[in-house]
């Protein structure tokens, strides 16, 4: 599963226009062992989309940076003791914890467009996997389509750079497929 994973991210990054192949990765699938093999920017895409799953099953869309950290950490921490045991597995038998109290969040549900389209393209990543797993989970479909995901997130980018005051979940609604 491991080589699966890193294969699949490799592909989305080398090859964005084989959107006629179907290339999925059922979120469920990926287990301890196989997030904890993961290079350190796919394990914080990985990380990102789940933190959009959670946000959505739980009722909330904010995001503190500390949270999310300290839940990585917390994470990666519980895998070592359970390598064969599925990450989604673990998550749904943990409890949700409020956040750390003196930090800043942000509300994902209010970033705009303009504000997506400044930020750096590591961060434009993370922030659409990131909504992907929030979105994902809304249709309860734990599963990433890359072929998709590149083409909504390229069709993303054209809208906000012509609506740049409009939220970004509201542009995703309009755009995805």
């Amino acid at each position: 599963m491991r080589n699966l994973v890193f294969c699949l991210a490799a592909a989305m990054t080398i090859a964005p226009n084989i959107a006629h192949t179907q290339v999925t990765l059922d979120m469920t699938r990926v287990t301890c062992a196989d997030y904890l093999g993961m290079p350190a920017e796919q394990a914080l895409l990985f990380s990102a989309w789940m933190s959009g799953w959670y946000n959505h099953k739980n009722g909330y869309s904010t995001v503190g940076l500390g949270d999310f950290k300290m839940n990585i950490a917390n994470v990666r921490q519980w895998c070592t003791g359970f390598p064969s045991e599925t990450v989604m597995a673990g998550l749904d038998r943990s409890r949700s914890q409020q956040g750390l109290s003196d930090q800043i969040k942000f509300d994902m549900s209010l970033m705009t467009c303009k504000q997506y389209l400044s930020s750096d393209p590591e961060r434009q990543n993370t922030i659409a996997y990131w909504m992907n797993g929030y979105f994902r989970a809304s249709r309860s479909q734990p599963v990433i389509d890359f072929p998709r995901f590149a083409n909504n997130k390229k069709a993303l980018g054209a809208h906000c750079r012509k609506n740049g005051g409009e939220t970004l979940m509201s542009a995703i609604q309009k755009t995805a497929r």
